[in-house]
């Protein structure tokens, strides 16, 4: 699949994407890849059987559908046939993968799957080798533990400074990280 070579500010164009009426965005042959499959297939409104539970809106907590509708969940779906294999893309994935790629300046571009926390699991574990020390403060998020257990790396801990107005762990001071990589 070639990506149109022609646009020169992709950028640009995805600003005046986002900045179209509604109606407008939906008329539009320049919806991006996955908002343009996302789209067919809610047209399609085919059956659901997958994952996530509330099946396009219909089997949405009322409560939630009341508040805001079932709209919002008709284009909450994972892999499906209409949008592409996540593993193996060929179609609007891939092409959606190939712009963000440009606009990133970058050779490639990978989406995620398990959220944020899996790319910080991803980082820890393309940087670090079984028995590498790693200095993160002591209340990173239990994926960064996660990544450190999976790579093999040995974790220093900083303590992070308290606010103490509100009671809770602060961020860590250049100091703190200076002293972590001299003792390193």
């Amino acid at each position: 699949m070639e990506i149109d070579q022609s646009r020169n500010n992709i950028t640009e164009d995805s600003t005046t994407i986002i900045n179209l009426e509604p109606q407008a965005a939906q008329n539009s042959f320049d919806l991006p890849p996955l908002v343009r499959a996302l789209k067919c297939s809610a047209e399609r409104n085919a059956v659901a059987l997958n994952f996530p539970g509330h099946k396009r809106g219909q089997a949405a907590p009322s409560a939630l559908t009341q508040l805001i509708g079932t709209k919002p969940f008709l284009h909450d779906i994972t892999e499906h046939p209409d949008l592409d294999k996540f593993f193996c893309p060929k179609g609007p994935l891939l092409e959606a993968k190939k712009l963000a790629a440009e606009l990133f300046g970058a050779k490639e571009t990978w989406f995620l799957v398990g959220g944020t926390s899996c790319g910080v699991q991803a980082a820890i574990m393309a940087t670090c080798s079984p028995g590498d020390t790693i200095i993160l403060p002591r209340n990173a998020h239990v994926s960064a533990t996660t990544g450190i257990i999976l790579s093999g790396a040995v974790p220093k801990y900083m303590v992070p400074e308290i606010n103490s107005v509100w009671d809770i762990a602060a961020g860590v001071m250049p100091s703190q990280v200076e002293s972590a990589i001299e003792e390193s």
